[in-house]
């Protein structure tokens, strides 16, 4: 989580104070904020693989391009996060400047994190961004086979993942950073049967954590094949097991509970009956904004072709968009419901929702709080 990662990184004095901020504004959950704890800002558009749950693949509409450092420092100082996030929609290292940005950002305190697919980052590249000193890097693995990598990544080389990621583990090993090494599995039909193998494969190789999630609808863009075979819930019950063995083999390298959840109610998703986590707690419009690489400002990453924006911060100061009208009123329609883009929407705060819970029970912080924390699950 992002609280636990930040917090293992020896935080400065500016982190709890942010922090005690964010979660005042996300316990009262008014209309307007605080400037965020957090920021997950897009770094490009541009891409070197052709995945099939990408929402590149399905017709993106906004503009193709890469962050510059100027314009980077430019966003970033306006808010200085504690939390940096710099994935979007595209391949990071595609863009010449993402050393300098990590760079810069780390310079600053902020605790940075990056993915990649993994297959530019050569030995030099690699030794480029151990470097830059990123807080987290994780590679994204969708399967353990060539034959099932390379049918979901397009012009991805599993030989040359497998082979990049074993050599950024041994550099980092060797040079004692601590930089942590992640991966992440985007689980679906062709390659749920892998994910016990692919932690196995996982702790062989020596990554630090093994994460994973079933393919998320990313925006309007129609990325998500929901159509499972019934005969699969069986299967799918196997696989829970076998992972949940794994947990107690290795307890803190592996956090895939939204992967455990979907299977247990793998029939009911598979026949479109159930969308997991809709009536579940949403804070990220208070903490935690989307910035792309061109400056709109979105509620989160999963607005991914800017179907809704609440401004661009090359236009306007980020505060200023950060409340302004639009802000304000994506965040009272979602204390009422979650539409659209929101409903079909796998994030589930109920962490955040039972930390602050204790203070709905003292009168006067009740009063001050616009979310009816009584009617929540």
């Amino acid at each position: 989580m992002l609280y636990k990662d930040v917090l293992s990184n020896r935080p400065t004095l500016r982190f709890p104070i942010r922090l005690l901020i964010n979660a005042f504004y996300a316990f009262i959950s008014s209309s307007r904020t605080a400037k965020p704890i957090a920021m997950k800002i897009e770094n490009t558009t541009i891409c070197n693989l052709k995945c099939k749950m990408c929402p590149l693949q399905v017709g993106l509409k906004r503009n193709v391009g890469s962050l510059t450092f100027k314009n980077f420092k430019y966003i970033f100082d306006q808010v200085n996060p504690c939390y940096l996030n710099l994935t979007g929609i595209g391949e990071p290292i595609t863009n010449s400047n993402i050393f300098q940005i990590i760079k810069y950002a780390r310079q600053k305190g902020a605790f940075v994190k990056l993915d990649t697919n993994g297959m530019l980052l050569s030995k030099e590249y690699a030794n480029k961004m151990l470097d830059a000193k990123p807080n987290i890097l994780s590679f994204s693995v969708d399967g353990t086979t060539k034959k099932t990598y390379e049918n979901i990544r397009t012009g991805a080389k599993f030989d040359t993942l497998i082979e990049n990621l074993k050599y950024f583990v041994k550099r980092r090993n060797e040079l004692k950073f601590k930089t942590q090494i992640h991966t992440f599995m985007v689980a679906q039909k062709s390659n749920m049967r892998e994910i016990p193998e692919y932690i196995k494969m996982m702790i062989d190789i020596g990554v630090d954590e093994i994460k994973g999630s079933f393919v998320v609808s990313l925006g309007g863009n129609k990325n998500l094949d929901k159509r499972m075979e019934k005969a699969d819930s069986e299967k799918a019950k196997k696989i829970v097991k076998e992972i949940q063995e794994l947990y107690k083999k290795y307890p803190n390298r592996i956090e895939m509970d939204y992967i455990i959840n979907h299977l247990k109610n793998f029939e009911e998703i598979s026949n479109g009956k159930m969308v997991l986590n809709s009536d579940k707690p949403c804070f990220m419009p208070w903490y935690i904004p989307y910035v792309t690489w061109d400056g709109y400002v979105c509620p989160c990453t999963f607005f991914s072709d800017n179907e809704v924006v609440y401004g661009n911060v090359f236009e306007q100061p980020f505060m200023k968009i950060w409340n302004n009208k639009k802000a304000q009123e994506f965040r009272k329609q979602l204390l009422k419901k979650r539409i659209g883009i929101c409903e079909g929407c796998s994030m589930d705060e109920s962490f955040i929702y039972n930390r602050l819970k204790i203070l709905s029970k003292i009168p006067f912080f009740k009063f001050l709080s616009y979310r009816k924390w009584n009617t929540q699950k």
